[in-house]
C-alpha cells in the first residue's frame, strides 16, 4: 500500500477509535442478548477476533419487477471497517423467520465468469441465465442459480434502482451475486462473491447512534 494510502487508512481508522466513548460500552449480559439488527451508525462490533466500525447502513427494499410496488421484503446492508487491517467490508442481514448474515468476500468481473461449457458470459446473458436456472462458473467452481429480483436501494434520501442474479455453490458455502444498477446512463454492473456468517458470532461493542 503507498504512504499516502496507509496514512489515510491510519487516520480513518484513528478517527473512528476516538468516536468511541466508554459511556457507549455494551455490557457483557446484555450483549450477550443484542444482535447485528441492534447496530446503527457509528457502532462497533467485534467478529472472530476483529473489530469493526460500521460506517453507514443502507437498505435494499425487494419490489415488483418494474420498481413500483414494495413487496415488505427488505435487506439491511452494513458498510464496516475493520480497525486492525483497514479494509472495508460489507455486511448484510436480512431476516425472515430467522436472522440471516453474510460478508462480501471478493470483487469480481464479467471476465472472471463462464458458463458450464467455459465460455464466456456477458450481461446479455444473465436473463437466459436465470431463464433456465443454469449455472456460473468461476476458476473451476460451479455456482448454481438461486434467485432473480428486482429493489430500490435507499442510500439515504437517494433511491436507486438495481436488479439482483443471485447463485450459490453446491455447498451453500459460498454466494455468488450480480447487480444490475440502472441509471440514467448505461446499466453498471457489481460482480462479487458474500460467506454466510453465524449472526452469534458477532459482538455488539456499542450500539452507535440512536
Amino acid at each position: 500500500m503507498p504512504d499516502a494510502a496507509k496514512q489515510k487508512s491510519f487516520q480513518e481508522r484513528f478517527g473512528a477509535i476516538r468516536t468511541l466513548d466508554r459511556r457507549d460500552l455494551i455490557p457483557a449480559p446484555e450483549a450477550s442478548r443484542l444482535s447485528i439488527r441492534d447496530a446503527a451508525p457509528g457502532a462497533f462490533f467485534e467478529y472472530l477476533g476483529q473489530t469493526w466500525w460500521i460506517k453507514e447502513i443502507n437498505f435494499y427494499e425487494e419490489t415488483s419487477d418494474d420498481f413500483k410496488t414494495p413487496t415488505g421484503y427488505v435487506i439491511t446492508e452494513l458498510t464496516c471497517l475493520c480497525l486492525e487491517t483497514g479494509e472495508t467490508v460489507h455486511f448484510e442481514w436480512e431476516y425472515d423467520d430467522v436472522l440471516e448474515v453474510s460478508m462480501t468476500k471478493e470483487q469480481l468481473f464479467f471476465r472472471n465468469l463462464k458458463d458450464d461449457a467455459g465460455q464466456a458470459i456477458d450481461e446479455e446473458d444473465l436473463d437466459q441465465i436465470a431463464g433456465d436456472r443454469d449455472c456460473i462458473v468461476i476458476n473451476g467452481q460451479t455456482f448454481w442459480y438461486e434467485d432473480d429480483w428486482a429493489a430500490v436501494f435507499n442510500r439515504g434520501k437517494k433511491q436507486e434502482k438495481v436488479y439482483m442474479y443471485e447463485f450459490e455453490n453446491e455447498a451453500g458455502s459460498l454466494f455468488l451475486t450480480i447487480e444490475e444498477w440502472q441509471g440514467s446512463g448505461r446499466d453498471e454492473y457489481r460482480i462479487y462473491t458474500s460467506v454466510p456468517v453465524n449472526p452469534d458470532s458477532i459482538t455488539l461493542i456499542s450500539r452507535g447512534a440512536v
